[in-house]
């Protein structure tokens, strides 16, 4: 079963513990999200500029240990605000595990990257970005 952890223990970010726990409680929701988590098999840094705050999330087979911080060669990296954030586990998603961004919450996603409240590094490692929407879409 897959494990989520949080490198700091009592002493972890509210970041932290707010994506380790969607993260857990997904993966234990909807088992085919299983699949995704053991696959990842990388680092994804996440970076909100309003909490001024940034974790790391290292996938090691059925492990995820989330780091406060910058730590790694993450392979993916997204930096956003704490609403586009929330707004990203809204996107639905659809045929062939892709996520739909042509209903509000993916129009949404997409205005803020056109404004740039959404950046995201590692477009080129699509398949770990892929597996990381449907980890975090509770939608």
């Amino acid at each position: 079963m897959a494990e989520v952890v949080l490198a700091a223990g009592d002493q972890a970010s509210g970041l932290a513990s707010m994506m380790g726990t969607l993260l857990a409680q997904n993966v234990e929701r909807v088992p085919a999200k299983y699949q995704d988590f053991r696959r990842v098999d990388a680092d994804v840094v996440i970076a909100v500029n309003d909490l001024d705050q940034a974790i790391t999330l290292r996938f090691s087979g059925e492990r995820c240990t989330i780091h406060n911080g910058r730590t790694g060669s993450p392979r993916v990296s997204i930096t956003t605000d704490s609403e586009t954030l929330m707004r990203l586990s809204m996107l639905k998603i659809g045929p062939l595990g892709l996520p739909n961004y042509f209903d509000e919450p993916g129009r949404n996603v997409l205005r803020a990257m056109r404004s740039g409240r959404l950046r995201i590094s590692g477009m080129h490692h699509l398949p770990t970005l892929n597996r990381i929407t449907r980890l975090f879409s509770v939608a």
